[in-house]
């Protein structure tokens, strides 16, 4: 059946299950708004069902079988939607509601050999693990998500023991391990990307202009924490220059890049955190500036100078 059809029997039978269960119909983001004071049927394009199960509400979609439960698309969170009962409930489904959080974490130490072994732990966020839940499963995904990583590296590096964890577990974030390691290095001057290809690559907002409103799927919250010893045989002889800034006087935006380097040992905190989904026109600039500057800081290296 269509995702109506389909929602509408999961409904009946969490109905028949004596579970409190209702559709709700709402209009996805590339359908386009519906408004409370005129709530059109032809304006809403999408079913889902939802129940309160222990005076909770769940919102559920099983249409999309890479969901887990309780959760839906960010396409669905377009503001106004109706519960289909005795009283048309209004429903309003927000991307604010929705926080994309991603923590990264890099350890490197010298081995007696001069190499630089380390292990990088990333707990993905929600819609990250949608995707990479997909490579994963197919054919070659470990060995391709192993290859992305050296790709992504500034500097030779070995992939070993790569592990996920919850690759089956549909409700929670995806997260991968792995232990990689860094051939001693020979050059007279070094350059190391402490971000270790977890950073922006790029600034997605390119336009030099905009007239419309900026949409995002949802709020995000990143943070990338680096320890790492000075390689054996080397200096630290430029360090990327520390930086906090807001987006603006309210705060819906953040970007903090601290890093320092005390008895041969480098620590380094990066953290970007959005509280808000929706920018007006004469917002854009703001936030087109301050996704550069978090570009630009992410793609600085660290230059190390041999002794």
């Amino acid at each position: 059946g269509n995702v109506a059809e389909i929602n509408m029997l999961l409904t009946a039978m969490l109905r028949y299950a004596g579970i409190h269960a209702d559709p709700v119909i709402l209009s996805t983001k590339s359908n386009g708004y519906t408004y409370a004071m005129y709530p059109l049927i032809s304006k809403f394009n999408y079913t889902i069902s939802r129940a309160v199960i222990n005076g909770k509400e769940y919102f559920l979609d099983p249409t999309n079988t890479q969901m887990g439960f309780g959760i839906l698309s960010p396409e669905c969170y377009n503001g106004h939607a109706r519960i289909i009962d005795a009283s048309a409930t209004p429903l309003n489904l927000v991307s604010d509601s929705l926080k994309e959080k991603k923590l990264t974490s890099v350890l490197l130490v010298n081995d007696e050999k001069g190499n630089l072994t380390g292990s990088l732990s990333k707990m993905a966020g929600y819609f990250e693990s949608l995707l990479l839940r997909k490579k994963f499963r197919e054919a070659d995904g470990f060995n391709s998500y192993a290859s992305d990583v050296k790709k992504a590296a500034s500097m030779e590096i070995e992939i070993e023991k790569l592990r996920v964890d919850s690759l089956d577990i549909l409700e929670m974030p995806l997260k991968v391990d792995y232990g990689f390691t860094i051939p001693a290095p020979h050059e007279d001057v070094l350059y190391f990307s402490p971000m270790m290809g977890e950073g922006w690559k790029e600034n997605p907002f390119k336009s030099a202009n905009r007239f419309y409103p900026v949409e995002m799927p949802y709020t995000i919250d990143q943070t990338f924490l680096l320890r790492m010893d000075v390689p054996t045989g080397y200096t630290v002889d430029e360090l990327p220059k520390q930086i906090r800034m807001k987006l603006n006087e309210r705060n819906d935006g953040f970007f903090e890049y601290l890093i320092t380097e005390s008895s041969g040992v480098i620590s380094m905190r990066c953290r970007l955190t959005l509280s808000r989904s929706y920018y007006m026109p004469e917002e854009y600039d703001l936030l087109r500036e301050f996704f550069a500057m978090v570009v630009e800081k992410q793609g600085e290296q660290i230059v190390f100078k041999k002794k």
